[in-house]
Order: C-alpha cells, then sequence, then structure tokens
C-alpha cells in the first residue's frame, strides 16, 4: 500500500514539475521578437557541432590541434582565404581524425568565399573519410550541406536535407533542425511547394501545408490563425503541432494586427494615371479576395495637390492606419525628410534608404531580380559573367545596377558592351564580347607572318559562364541566334523580366529565344490564378506587374506589423517571396523562367549550365 502511495506522491509532483515547465514555456513566448530573431540569426550563422567541438582522441597532436583551431578562429574572423590556406597546408594533408572537421570547415570557408564547386568538393571528400561512417558525423555532413545550399539560395534540396535530419538528428537538436526547416520552406516557391507535395511524404505534407495557410491570401490573419488550430487539432503529434513556428506565435501574441482604414495615395490622373489604375485594381482583387473585416479604403489622388507634402497631410487627416503611396521616386524622396506619424509604405526606393521612423519601400526594382540571376548561376559555380545592353538609357542603368551587384557578390565581371541596335551594331558587339574580333587579329597576323592564305574558324572564348542581357524579347531574338553563330551555344543568356514586356510574335522561331532566361513575378507564371479577374494585356506586361503590385501592397498593409516584429518573415505572395531588410526595404525572390518551344516554363539550373558541376551533386 505504501508503495502504491509513493507512485502516487510521485505522480503528483510530475505533474506539477510538468505544469511548471508549461509555465516557464508560456513566459519564454513572451521574449520579445528582437531576441528571438537575434537567436536565429546566431543559429544560421553557427558551425556544425563537430567544427567547433571536434572529437579528442590520441592521433591528434598539439600542433595540429592548434593549426585546427587557428583556421576556425580565422573563419570566425571573416578571413576566409586565410582559414582555407591554414587548412589546406596543415590539417586536410594530415591523416587524423581532425581531418573530417577540417573539410567541413573547408567547405564552410570555400562557400563563404562563393565557390560552390570547392565547398561541394570539400564535402564529398569528408564524405569519402572513414570517420564519415559515424551516424553524429553523418549528420554533421547533411548539417554542413544544408547550411552551403542554403547560403546559395537552394531551396528546394535544403528542405530535402532539413528532413533528413529530422529523421535522424537526436531529440535535444531537432529544435534548431526545425527552425532551420521553416524558413527553407518559406523560401520555397510555389512551383517548388508543388514539387514536394508530389513525393507525398506525410510529415513533410504537413510543414507545406502550414506554409500554404500563410500564402493564402484570401484568408485574414485571424482566419490563418483559426485554420492552423485547426490542422493543429487534426495533427497534435506532428513537430509544427508541438512547437508551433514563430510566425503563428508572433501572429498570436499582437491582437489586431489588420488596419481598420488604408489611404492609397497615388497620381490618378496625368503622366501615371495608368500605372496607379493597374495598381488599384490589383489592390482591390486583394481586397475583395478576403471575405471579412475588410478595412475602410480611401484613395487620395496627389496630382489633386501642389506639392506632396500637402498630398500627405490630406491623407494623414483622415487618420488612416497605413498608407500605400506615393509612386513617384521625387515624391518618396521628399517624404522621407518629413515627420511620418503614420506607418508609409512607399511603391518606389531611393538609391541611399536611411530608414526614417514609418516609412517602408515596396517597389519592381530589379536589384531583387539581378540578385535572384546571380544567385542562379551560383548554384552551379557560373561566376564569370558579361554585359551586353542595348543603348536606351534604362537598359544603360540596369547594366550599372548589374554591375554594382556583381562586384558586391563575388561575380568577375570579364566583358561590358552596348551595342546600337542594328545588324552590324550586334554583329561588333557579340565579335567583342566573345573575343572574336581578337580571333581574327591573330589569323591576320599568322597570315602576315608566314605570307599564306590560313583557313580557320573564329571561335568563343572559353572563360564566360553566362551573358547577362539587358534589352526586349525582340532583341534578345536577335542576339540568341548570332552567340550560336560564334559556337557559344552553350553560354546561356540571363535577364531581369524587362526582358518579357510582352508575349513572344508569333513570327519569333523558338529556337531564337531559347536558352534565354529571365526572372518574372509569380503572377506572370502560367500556373498562376490570382489576379485571372482582370484582363490580360498580351502587349503590355508590365501592366500585370503593376497589378502584382498592388496586390501584395493590401497583403503588406494587413502584415506590415508582423515583419517589424518578426524580421525572419517571408511571405509568398504575387510578386514573389517577400522579406523585410533592416532598412525597411521590402525585397521580393522571382521565379526563374524560359521559352520552350514557344511557351513560358519554369527554369532548371542543370539544364543551363551543362559545362558545370552541380552543387547538389
Amino acid at each position: 500500500m505504501s508503495l502504491i502511495n509513493y507512485r502516487i506522491i510521485s505522480l503528483t509532483l510530475c505533474s506539477v514539475l510538468l505544469s511548471a515547465c508549461n509555465s516557464m514555456n508560456l513566459n519564454m513566448e513572451q521574449q520579445t521578437a528582437a531576441q528571438k530573431a537575434n537567436m536565429k540569426a546566431k543559429q544560421e550563422n553557427t558551425l556544425p557541432a563537430s567544427i567547433y567541438h571536434p572529437r579528442k582522441t590520441s592521433d591528434v597532436s598539439e600542433e595540429l590541434a592548434n593549426s585546427f583551431s587557428s583556421a576556425r578562429s580565422l573563419y570566425e574572423q571573416g578571413e576566409f582565404q586565410q582559414a582555407l590556406d591554414v587548412l589546406e597546408s596543415d590539417v586536410l594533408t594530415k591523416t587524423s581524425s581532425l581531418r573530417f572537421s577540417g573539410y567541413l570547415l573547408a567547405a564552410q570557408a570555400a562557400a563563404q568565399l562563393d565557390s560552390a564547386i570547392d565547398a561541394m568538393n570539400y564535402l564529398a571528400q569528408a564524405d569519402t573519410l572513414a570517420a564519415a561512417r559515424h551516424p553524429d558525423n553523418q549528420n554533421n555532413l547533411k548539417e554542413t550541406k544544408a547550411s552551403i545550399l542554403a547560403h546559395f539560395g537552394n531551396w528546394l534540396d535544403v528542405v530535402k536535407l532539413r528532413m533528413d535530419l529530422s529523421f535522424n538528428l537526436p531529440l535535444n537538436e531537432g529544435e534548431s533542425n526545425q527552425t532551420k526547416l521553416w524558413l527553407a520552406i518559406q523560401n520555397l516557391t510555389q512551383n517548388e511547394v508543388d514539387e514536394l507535395y508530389q513525393q507525398q511524404i506525410p510529415l513533410l505534407n504537413g510543414w507545406l501545408t502550414i506554409s500554404g495557410i500563410l500564402r493564402n491570401q484570401s484568408l485574414s490573419i485571424e482566419q490563418q490563425l483559426k485554420v492552423f488550430e485547426n490542422w493543429k487539432a487534426e495533427n497534435p503529434n506532428h513537430p509544427a503541432a508541438v512547437s508551433p513556428p514563430q510566425d503563428f506565435k508572433i501572429m498570436a501574441t499582437v491582437g489586431q494586427m489588420a488596419p481598420k482604414k488604408i489611404v492609397l495615395l497615388l497620381p490618378m490622373s496625368g503622366p501615371l494615371e495608368r500605372a496607379s489604375q493597374a495598381i488599384v485594381d490589383g489592390f482591390f482583387v486583394s481586397y475583395y479576395k478576403q471575405k471579412e473585416d475588410k478595412p475602410k479604403v480611401v484613395i487620395v489622388n496627389v496630382e489633386d495637390y501642389s506639392n506632396i507634402s500637402d498630398a500627405l497631410d490630406a491623407a494623414n487627416e483622415l487618420q488612416p492606419d497605413v498608407i500605400i503611396g506615393p509612386l513617384q521616386k521625387n515624391n518618396v524622396a521628399q517624404i522621407s525628410r518629413l515627420n511620418l506619424p503614420i506607418p508609409v509604405i512607399a511603391l518606389n526606393q531611393l538609391d541611399v534608404n536611411q530608414h526614417p521612423k514609418n516609412l517602408y519601400h515596396f517597389s519592381l526594382n530589379p536589384e531583387d531580380e539581378i540578385h535572384e540571376i546571380i544567385a542562379f548561376a551560383k548554384k552551379e559555380g557560373a561566376n564569370k559573367a558579361a554585359i551586353l545592353s542595348i543603348q536606351d538609357t534604362w537598359a544603360l542603368k540596369q547594366g550599372d545596377d548589374f554591375r554594382a551587384a556583381a562586384e558586391k557578390e563575388n561575380v568577375d565581371l570579364i566583358s561590358n558592351q552596348t551595342y546600337a541596335n542594328t545588324p552590324k551594331g550586334r554583329q561588333d558587339a557579340i565579335q567583342k564580347l566573345l573575343l572574336i574580333n581578337e580571333s581574327y587579329a591573330r589569323r591576320r597576323l599568322i597570315e602576315r607572318w608566314t605570307g599564306t592564305s590560313v583557313d580557320s574558324i573564329a571561335r568563343s572564348r572559353e572563360d564566360l559562364d553566362y551573358v547577362y542581357y539587358v534589352g526586349k524579347l525582340n532583341d534578345a531574338k536577335q542576339i540568341r541566334p548570332l552567340l550560336d553563330f560564334y559556337f557559344a551555344e552553350k553560354i546561356p543568356m540571363l535577364a531581369s523580366s524587362t526582358l518579357n514586356d510582352s508575349a513572344p510574335e508569333r513570327s519569333t522561331k523558338p529556337e531564337d529565344i531559347e536558352r534565354i532566361l529571365f526572372t518574372e513575378l509569380p503572377a506572370l507564371t502560367p500556373q498562376d490564378t490570382a489576379l485571372n479577374e482582370l484582363p490580360k494585356n498580351q502587349s503590355s506586361n508590365i501592366l500585370r506587374r503593376l497589378q502584382a503590385l498592388g496586390a501584395d501592397s493590401y497583403l503588406l498593409a494587413n502584415k506590415y506589423t508582423l515583419f517589424t516584429l518578426l524580421p525572419s518573415t517571408k511571405v509568398s505572395a504575387n510578386t514573389g517571396i517577400i522579406t523585410i531588410d533592416e532598412n525597411g526595404i521590402f525585397h521580393k525572390r522571382p521565379e526563374i523562367m524560359t521559352y520552350r518551344k514557344g511557351n513560358l516554363v519554369y527554369a532548371n539550373s542543370q539544364q543551363f549550365f551543362e559545362q558545370k558541376e552541380s552543387i547538389e551533386k
């Protein structure tokens, strides 16, 4: 009998302790969003455990241990090449138990130097070692690979690896992996989500389902939380039900996030009337998809006022919760110097953004698209680019944007050509780009030396991975055949969405626009139906993009608070995967598209960089 009482007392104590733990968990959830974001940032930048604490065995001399420690310190200080040099000379050449950890650290350093091929080669060498057969080391290998793939934006494979890790990691290491898995899933485009659904993995499908809840723009925040609660009740044992993602936790704590009144501050007359109307049309498509609790919307025409300051005062007098606009860059510059009592989501951004209080930026700026193009190429180790641009002012500006991005992202820019849009102008530019003119010059020199005619074919240079092209589709279809003519058919042309200004003309030969890849907003992809209520203008894709901008501006009016509280927030929308940076700029990750047999299709990097070893291998 005493034994039974003892067990009852023990169970009672356990219940009390569990209640205390639950109480502590609830208290922990009240941390500020900034603290949580910092914790996540540290998790994302942390090296695998084996790199910090490699196993100590008798085959590691003090000198070898010091070399490894020195390399690790150099890595943490941002001296990645020096860290690699130490590892190559003092660690990777020695047979010891530190060699495995050395390869993992070398892979991380190579990734930081933007060498995808080298990073994956180091991992492949680590995998050949006997130490790699240990389950813990296999997990460390996969963790390192997942972090490198994330560095290069290969989110589809990051999800696959982290799903694998979720089945193999010890319980005490699962939470960090779960956080990184969720962030990777939120980075997926809808096309990638659909691809993963086809694998029919129940645990993964659960993650994709709750990601879909946040992607469903027809639901208000309160409705999203309700749908998530219903999902948790139906799937109580899923990791996301046991420990919900931070997005849902933050949404649940901020109370009524949705605005009650929104002002659209746009030029509804004058030269930008058509662009503003497209934005308004897209805005109201999203607005009417929300079935409940819709805010009041007022449009203030900027053109009715002598200056933007007066127009902003008129908007403020309406006492909205958020203002969307202005659209013109000079107006955005002016309001950036004003006191903003009400949050403003400007639909343009400045060259320098100082992020004054309550000012956010959301636009169709090509910088996000250029970044995605560079990341897309880097997946296959493509780091050597050239710019080829028509001579229109907007094209020259975009060429400058790519050059600045290339310098920032360690891309080797080996040529920069502009051309007059004439047959001779195009041919001269391609010959200079591919160094065909130098090949001709060498042939002429040999003929002069030998006094005989030389029969040779001028061939393209071999040190070029891709051409960043700035022009319209009708311009590009004149360039692709020229590249092929000079034996550069394996060199892809990459471009921003400005290339895809309209649907291909019926007279266009399909092969003339193939192997041309370009960024595009999800709203313009074949499978997207979000803006189907609005008529398509086949001769002007820019209007569709402005409609997508308007649709997502309504989404951000509802969710900008979530982005400020949880800076790691990612939302899949009509313009792409939307994120926010420290300057209050909303960035977009677009899709990468191409034409095949005259049809717009999703592009796969492995199809276009065949000469490169894939990062995924």
